[in-house]
């Protein structure tokens, strides 16, 4: 494990209403706007602000409910770019289903959004609590599991990755979210610091490679992807989180020079960069 490097902090949120900042994510839209939504118990809205913390805008998505939006990603989709938000949040594993939202990327002047589309999906071991999702380019839905489970040994097993298909949008009724991989990342219940509470897609680079980071509240991990799958390939870096002093850090995004931005929970919370290696 590496320290981060070049860490800065680089702001703090300015809007009142963004106090329980789930995630985050870099517009594809417009150069240096960044994405959040509050987790549950909040109403319906997105936010815009650059790496600052500056107010940008908040746009209500029309037609939705927010039970508990945990996770937020950008990618392909019919009218172009879409904003995918997750209402996957499920601390007890109860829930029979959970809900994906998706709308056309706004501009941060906008205020309220076309109508949400919205795809019902089950996975496939049953509930399962997560915070992380990342959108491939052909507009798969990949989400990984935060929390501890066992394997039938009894054993601590490895947080699983799940994929939804481009195509399941298309369908009447709830889809099902397949198994496709697992990470080198095993969360502890003893150690709640090792739990996953983002993961973030890199935009293509001069080699027309991709990375992917995932975050847990205490590290954070970049892969390389198979570009056939998109699915998380070789570890090529960890780093430790220690240096950002946030006990509640929720979501990590890349920003086009290749740092990372980390963002958390709480009303004027810091928003943070630096680079792992």
């Amino acid at each position: 494990m590496q320290p981060l490097r070049d860490l800065a902090i680089t702001g703090r949120f300015a809007e009142p209403d963004l106090v329980e900042a789930s995630g985050v994510v870099a517009s594809t839209r417009v150069a240096g706007v960044l994405w959040s939504q509050n987790d549950s118990g909040n109403d319906e809205r997105v936010f815009a602000y650059d790496s600052t913390g500056r107010a940008l805008g908040a746009v209500r998505v029309r037609g939705s409910n927010n039970r508990d939006w945990e996770a937020i990603a950008i990618g392909v989709c019919p009218q172009g770019s879409c904003l995918y938000i997750g209402d996957v949040g499920d601390n007890a594993a109860r829930r029979d289903s959970v809900i994906i939202w998706r709308i056309p990327e706004p501009l941060p002047s906008d205020t309220i959004s076309p109508q949400a589309e919205r795809l019902y999906i089950r996975y496939q071991d049953g509930p399962r609590d997560v915070e992380a999702m990342y959108v491939a380019p052909d507009s798969s839905i990949m989400l990984i599991s935060k929390r501890p489970d066992r394997d039938a040994a009894g054993r601590s097993r490895a947080a699983r990755i799940y994929r939804i298909t481009p195509t399941a949008w298309q369908q009447p009724r709830a889809i099902r979210a397949e198994i496709v991989d697992s990470l080198p990342i095993t969360p502890l219940a003893r150690d709640y610091k090792t739990w996953i509470t983002d993961a973030s897609l890199e935009g293509v680079r001069g080699n027309g490679a991709r990375r992917l980071a995932v975050r847990t509240y205490n590290d954070v991990y970049i892969f390389s992807v198979d570009t056939l799958t998109w699915q998380p390939s070789a570890l090529m870096a960890h780093c430790s989180l220690h240096a950002l002093r946030d006990g509640s850090g929720e979501g990590v995004t890349w920003l086009a020079d290749g740092r990372l931005l980390f963002n958390s929970e709480g009303s004027g919370a810091r928003l943070q960069s630096g680079r792992c290696p």
